[in-house]
């Protein structure tokens, strides 16, 4: 078994992609249940800044290059991963974290909805929704909770 108290968290991003039709973008990874959802983006590379890795990962996840970075959060979203996907990490990867530190930005999609073409590899769907409606997709421990938090601070910046 592994001391997660020895683990370092893994640098990630995460985008909230919005559109013309005020709608945020989520994103189901191949390995979630039916019901789990979350907002799109992934790890920071060696020698990358996290402006560099939310567009890599963008352009990876969704297969579109068509975003445009609107605001960067005060808060760094951190959370512990279970200990069954600390082992999983280990065995895929030789190497693990205790869980993940992930920049958060805010996004605006320039493109129209034919120009997000996921690889089947990482990505099973994606699907954009109403802020108001968010509650009914994020389940992780704490996910919307902290969804609303962020979308409060954005909306401050995009008021301004």
């Amino acid at each position: 078994m592994i001391d997660k108290n020895t683990l370092r968290y893994r640098q990630s991003t995460m985008a909230v992609v919005t559109n013309d039709d005020g709608k945020i973008l989520l994103v189901q990874k191949d390995n979630y249940q039916d019901n789990e959802w979350d907002f799109p983006g992934g790890g920071v590379e060696e020698n990358e800044i996290p402006e560099q890795a939310v567009l890599r990962e963008l352009e990876e996840e969704l297969g579109a290059s068509k975003f445009e970075i609107i605001a960067k959060s005060k808060t760094v979203d951190q959370y512990e991963w279970p200990d069954n996907v600390i082992e999983r990490k280990f065995q895929e990867l030789g190497k693990t974290w205790r869980g993940q530190q992930r920049t958060q930005f805010l996004i605006k999609f320039t493109g129209v909805n034919t120009d997000i073409v996921f690889p089947k590899s990482e990505i099973r769907q994606t699907l954009w929704v109403l802020p108001k409606e968010l509650y009914k997709y994020f389940i992780f421990p704490k996910q919307f909770e902290k969804a609303k938090k962020l979308l409060e601070e954005f909306l401050q910046h995009t008021e301004k």
